[in-house]
C-alpha cells in the first residue's frame, strides 16, 4: 500500500503542480526583489519539507498505522488496542 500511494498519479501530478507553479514564481521574481525571491525560496524548501515528510511517513508504515487505527470499531479498541 506505501508502494502504491508514493507512486499514485495524483500525489505525483500534486508534486508537479507545485513545481511548476515554483518555477514560475522564480521566472517573474526580478532578481532586485530580494522579497520576492525570499518568498520563492521559501516555497522550495516548504515542498521539499513535505515531501521528505510524506515519503517518510509513507516508507515508516506511519500511513499504516493510521488506517488501522482508523479501521478499529471502538474507543477501547483504540486506547486499549
Amino acid at each position: 500500500r506505501a508502494a502504491d500511494l508514493l507512486a499514485d498519479d495524483l500525489i505525483k501530478q500534486a508534486f508537479e503542480h507545485i513545481d511548476a507553479e515554483i518555477y514560475r514564481q522564480f521566472r517573474v521574481v526580478h532578481p532586485s526583489d530580494k522579497d520576492g525571491a525570499a518568498y520563492v525560496r521559501q516555497m522550495m524548501y516548504v515542498r521539499d519539507k513535505f515531501e521528505a515528510f510524506f515519503s517518510a511517513a509513507v516508507n515508516d508504515g506511519k500511513i499504516a498505522h493510521m488506517e488501522i487505527e482508523k479501521r478499529k470499531k471502538t474507543l477501547k479498541e483504540r486506547v486499549f488496542g
